[in-house]
């Protein structure tokens, strides 16, 4: 017997969290919900809402259904909510947060064709050019004021020196950025959706957090920025992104995998502190510019043009 309607346009919204990671997956969506719920009811239920409001979107300008059905349009809504929540204050907030979601699937439209004549997906692109604007648009507003998840010099969190640290943390807390949460019990349950949705990507999930402790320390970056998680949730979303695009596609495609979760690790103080003086976060940027520059090597690989 076939799904009915709100059977698939269930599955729908909730791979539209999953896809927040790459991955494909129902119950995994599932259980990131959860997780975000338990960290903050209000950050699990403006997730949902979300990509309820993104998947609708999506069904109503005509998206293509099988790309909806994956949740590809789901996901840069429910980061864009996320983000509204914690970058922004006032009583407004939420609402930008439902508008933000919405927009953002207008955002992934037009960059998934600009992306497409590169051969490129656009990633978690629209999310960061959404809360970007919305950002800049609040220093012009009244009703919403930008928290101090904003106001935070990074240039001091990621150059201070702090050499006592939490290892549990900094193992454990970085699934949790990925979603903006500073939760231990947020980033299990996301670790929990991550291991049910293949080997693979629990692998590639786990080599980015050993990548990220190790080039920290090596290059003796900020230890405390480590422990929250902000060196490794660009890299855990790297791994994952070219683990599938590298790993059985190019020969020695491991190698090129782990360069590419070294670079995002390297390339995240260099977008942070590019963006101060704008008063922006980096978001995913460092995982988006590496994953299209490791894409784009992929694709010149294949067809001999290098």
């Amino acid at each position: 017997m076939g799904e009915n309607n709100i059977t698939i346009a269930l599955k729908s919204v909730l791979k539209g969290v999953s896809q927040v990671l790459l991955i494909d997956n129902a119950w995994s969506g599932l259980l990131i919900l959860i997780g975000l719920s338990l960290a903050s009811w209000d950050v699990g239920l403006t997730a949902f809402v979300a990509s309820c409001l993104g998947t609708a979107t999506a069904y109503y300008i005509g998206a293509n259904r099988d790309k909806i059905k994956q949740g590809l349009y789901g996901f840069s809504s429910v980061l864009t909510g996320i983000a509204c929540l914690l970058f922004l204050d006032g009583d407004s907030k939420y609402v930008a947060a439902l508008i933000g979601a919405v927009i953002a699937v207008f955002f992934t439209v037009a960059f998934n064709r600009l992306a497409g004549h590169f051969g490129l997906p656009s990633l978690t692109f629209p999310f960061i050019m959404v809360t970007w604007c919305i950002i800049l648009a609040s220093y012009a507003m009244t009703h919403v004021h930008l928290s101090d998840a904003v106001t935070v010099t990074p240039i001091e969190k990621l150059t201070s020196g702090q050499q006592d640290i939490d290892f549990f943390g900094a193992l454990i807390k970085d699934f949790g950025e990925v979603f903006l949460q500073d939760s231990y019990i947020c980033s299990l349950f996301i670790l929990a959706a991550i291991v049910i949705s293949g080997w693979r990507n629990t692998v590639m999930a786990g080599a980015g957090v050993v990548i990220s402790i190790a080039v920290v320390y090596i290059c003796g970056l900020n230890l405390h920025s480590l422990e929250m998680g902000l060196y490794s949730y660009n890299t855990i979303l790297t791994m994952l992104a070219l683990g599938s695009a590298f790993y059985t596609k190019v020969r020695g495609g491991y190698v090129y995998v782990i360069i590419g979760g070294i670079l995002t690790v390297l390339l995240t103080p260099v977008v942070t502190i590019a963006l101060e003086p704008f008063g922006l976060p980096a978001l995913t940027m460092p995982f988006v510019a590496v994953t299209w520059l490791f894409l784009v090597i992929s694709e010149s690989m294949r067809k001999g043009n290098y």
